[in-house]
């Protein structure tokens, strides 16, 4: 079900983005098109529009909603390769690197500005409260996705952070953007109060979650597959639940050899850090990865739906997000 399902989604919503993301001054649109076209697991807006069939809600509405998160999550990858000097997403050359960092700039703010076109365009029309709700909720979440960024840039350059800190980081930066997908389609779709603060815990959860996969597979993907060159958190110093781990419980040496490794360009000291880090903390961070998802499918088991099969693909989903290799 969840193939096809994604395909009626991803096909919509990507037909939606098309008709917000043209204009007259074509570098600019064709730039902002740039990583969207290159593909995406588009799982911000699968989440929305099944969130939103959970209480039968208006299709049209989801898929513009949703279409505005993507949107929004693609202005932020855009930015954040910048910050980070990034040299390829998705397997592509990053914007910044094919048009300049002025253009790409220019890119992610016309994104920004159209996320909130988009979604003011999906709640027209919608009950005064419901519609206030989601507009809230999509400029909270562009405050904290900010002090996400913020706070991982500060952890670059720190090395006693903590996994409490490292946990409240990738709330704010990854997860938020998963329970604003999780929740808006709640709120669209007609969920209750309740309903709607399951939603959200359900994606904050599962976003977490992927955090923790996405820095195992920072360090365990094929470089192929993971679209992005291996090894680059460690080469920019990000600190990642692994690090993290194996900073506070490695030896001596294993501490020394760890630290030459980060930030180097050195690619045996990198490999070397690397090794170190897995056999210290991927059987940690597998485990938590699983009981943050475990976390995210007891509170979807709260929502109250009479639609067991969307219910069901939310929760494929979330072990999707766990299993997934890229």
């Amino acid at each position: 079900m969840l193939e096809e399902y994604s395909r009626q989604v991803i096909e919509e919503v990507e037909k939606r983005i098309r008709q917000y993301l043209s204009g007259d001054v074509h570098e600019l649109y064709e730039a902002s098109r740039y990583l969207i076209e290159a593909g995406g697991k588009r799982l911000r807006p699968l989440m929305l529009v099944a969130s939103s069939d959970l209480f039968h809600g208006d299709r049209k509405r989801s898929y513009l909603a949703g279409s505005a998160v993507e949107v929004l999550h693609n202005f932020t990858l855009i930015h954040d390769d910048i910050m980070d000097q990034d040299t390829l997403r998705r397997g592509r050359p990053t914007v910044h690197v094919k048009w300049g960092v002025p253009m790409a700039i220019l890119a992610g703010d016309l994104l920004h500005a159209k996320a909130f076109e988009m979604l003011i365009d999906s709640v027209s029309g919608l009950d005064e409260a419901r519609a206030n709700d989601a507009l809230r909720l999509f400029a909270k979440s562009v405050i904290e996705l900010s002090e996400g960024q913020a706070l991982d840039m500060q952890f670059e350059e720190r090395w006693d952070v903590t996994e409490r800190e490292y946990i409240e980081m990738v709330r704010k930066k990854t997860a938020q953007l998963f329970a604003c997908s999780a929740s808006l389609g709640g709120i669209i779709g007609g969920g209750t109060e309740k309903d709607v603060k399951n939603l959200f815990l359900y994606g904050e959860k599962i976003g977490i979650s992927f955090q923790i996969v996405d820095d195992i597979l920072g360090l365990t993907a094929d470089e192929r597959e993971l679209g992005k060159p291996v090894y680059s958190d460690l080469r920019e110093g990000k600190k990642t639940i692994l690090l993290i781990k194996a900073l506070r419980d490695a030896s001596e040496e294993e501490r020394k050899r760890i630290l030459a490794g980060v930030k180097s360009n050195d690619q045996g000291k990198l490999r070397d850090a690397a090794s170190l880090v897995l056999t210290i903390s991927l059987e940690y961070a597998t485990r938590l990865s699983e009981s943050y998802k475990t976390e995210a499918l007891q509170a979807l088991s709260l929502v109250k739906s009479d639609n067991e099969e969307v219910k069901k693909l939310l929760m494929e989903v979330a072990e999707l997000v766990t299993k997934r290799r890229k």
